[in-house]
């Protein structure tokens, strides 16, 4: 049952945004679901393809209300390089000129 997909979540009203997540986090719940034989209470698709693993993951998804966390923490990575560059050759090129 929560192994398949057959309509997309995006085509499909059964698939819900939730108030606080991610802007491309989905779930569906199944209220008939029988917890005792193991059958999940809810399923999670994420419109990236990249589903939360953990429960840590799905906490951040359900509170970056405004954009992706992973596309957030990318941005800050590839920032945080740029500017260490930039200091960094900044620094030489002090350094170097005040050698002359």
């Amino acid at each position: 049952m929560a192994g398949t997909i057959d309509i997309h979540p995006s085509e499909n009203s059964n698939w819900r945004k939730h108030k606080n997540a991610c802007p491309l986090y989905r779930e569906r719940w199944f209220p008939c679901n029988d917890a005792s034989v193991g059958e999940p209470m809810y399923q999670v698709f994420c419109m990236q393809g990249t589903p939360p693993v953990t429960w840590e993951e799905q906490e951040r998804c359900m509170h970056s209300k405004s954009c992706c966390w992973r596309h957030a923490a990318a941005k800050e990575a590839t920032a945080g390089q740029a500017s260490g560059s930039a200091q960094a050759s900044g620094s030489t090129k002090s350094s170097s000129t005040s050698s002359h």
